[in-house]
């Protein structure tokens, strides 16, 4: 009769048996850093929370005024009133001390989500803004300091025919006041300017505001998207309830197109272009503070913030991106704008160029940060980090 081989081994190799016999214990591989950080933000629905998708506490990302810094805060949002009106409370700080309060509150939404009535309500504190003079010759040397503070209670509604069609309107009531800036790097806005130089410098009115605007969205998915475009038009009255001095009209159209370029829509090139024009009567101003720029991550990013300001903005540029992973992207892009006091003089002459690159940090759904180096402007190399969405 055959002796089985694993009684043979075990008769003839005392060692083996011994190591037989006692337990195989397999040691259990430790999760690293980037999975117990994802099992975390799985377990504490994080993303959900920064896209809104449930209720609850959630870490705010920005939401301040540009160039505030790296800045964010907490924000808690619940349904109330048997779950029939949604309310967001929220709230920022940037390591520049910018601040910003917000309270929004749904009212409605019907038909679906193609009704929906809102209140705002927002205090801010910017005590660093930047002004250098209007037109587009300033001087980098004559960059001072001014503090902006407002709140703004409003009122928007939305209708939406199309899903992808978004008609709204807003009214509401703007306190703004402005104080000595608190950038020790450069001098005080008063120190070099007067209330010629910068309409609204000496006296502040209170604002009653309204606007229609018109949304086309075609993204695919808005807040990571790789085809379609975004368009947007508004027209905005300002009504001086203070003096009657500082009445104007603006009108802001910009558009954004995102090309794919290869079939697996991991290259993108999107084009984009800005433009904002004022319309005052004669004998009133627009604030300075109010005025359209150019300059910054949103128009040209060769310039730092709020950089050149008049009564017309013009800009456009282009950006390639390449999708490299499922939660990062590298962009490079080229910018040019510029600013001018009358409408009739806007023209493609005496731009003001910029090109650079940089890197997003998204997920498949949503994008969370943005950091972009321009340069090319005469100006330096500027850098600009962006969060939210």
């Amino acid at each position: 009769m055959a002796t089985p081989l694993g009684a043979q081994t075990a008769a003839g190799d005392p060692t083996t048996s011994q190591t037989q016999s006692t337990p195989n214990l397999a040691v259990k591989e430790q999760p690293g850093v980037i999975d117990r950080a994802r099992a975390w933000a799985k377990d504490k629905q994080i993303i959900e929370r920064l896209q809104g998708d449930v209720d609850g506490w959630y870490p705010r990302l920005g939401g301040l005024k540009r160039g505030s810094g790296f800045g964010g805060g907490p924000g808690y949002r619940t349904h109330v009133l048997d779950g029939h009106v949604l309310l967001d409370v929220s709230g920022a700080l940037s390591y520049r001390f910018y601040k910003a309060f917000d309270v929004r509150a749904r009212w409605i939404e019907a038909f679906g989500t193609r009704v929906e009535l809102w209140t705002d309500y927002r205090l801010e504190d910017d005590p660093q803004e930047d002004f250098f003079g209007t037109g587009s010759d300033t001087r980098l040397s004559m960059r001072t300091s001014y503090t902006y503070r407002a709140s703004d209670l409003s009122v928007h509604g939305e209708v939406k025919p199309v899903p992808w069609v978004h008609i709204g309107a807003r009214l509401g009531y703007l306190h703004p006041w402005i104080s000595r800036g608190h950038d020790s790097l450069f001098p005080s806005i008063e120190e070099r300017f007067t209330d010629a130089d910068a309409p609204g410098l000496a006296q502040q009115p209170n604002f009653i505001h309204s606007s229609i605007f018109t949304d086309v969205d075609l993204r695919d998915v808005p807040g990571n998207p790789r085809r379609g475009g975004l368009y947007h038009v508004a027209f905005a009255h300002w009504d001086d309830r203070s003096f009657n001095a500082f009445d104007f009209n603006r009108l802001d159209a910009n558009a954004i197109q995102h090309l794919p370029l290869n079939h697996a829509q991991t290259q993108i090139l999107s084009p984009r272009l800005g433009l904002s024009l004022v319309n005052n009567a004669p004998g009133e101003r627009v604030p300075f503070y109010d005025l359209p720029y150019v300059g910054g991550i949103d128009t040209i990013r060769s310039f730092r913030e709020f950089r050149f300001a008049d009564e017309n903005a013009l800009w456009f540029g282009a950006e390639y991106r390449w999708i490299v992973g499922p939660w990062w992207s590298l962009v490079g892009f080229a910018d040019a704008g510029r600013v001018t006091h009358r409408w009739d003089e806007m023209n493609l002459t005496n731009l003001r160029p910029g090109y650079g690159g940089g890197v997003l940090i998204h997920s498949a759904r949503q994008t969370f940060a943005r950091f972009y180096v321009g340069a090319g402007g005469s100006e330096g190399v500027r850098t600009y980090l962006s969060l939210g969405f």
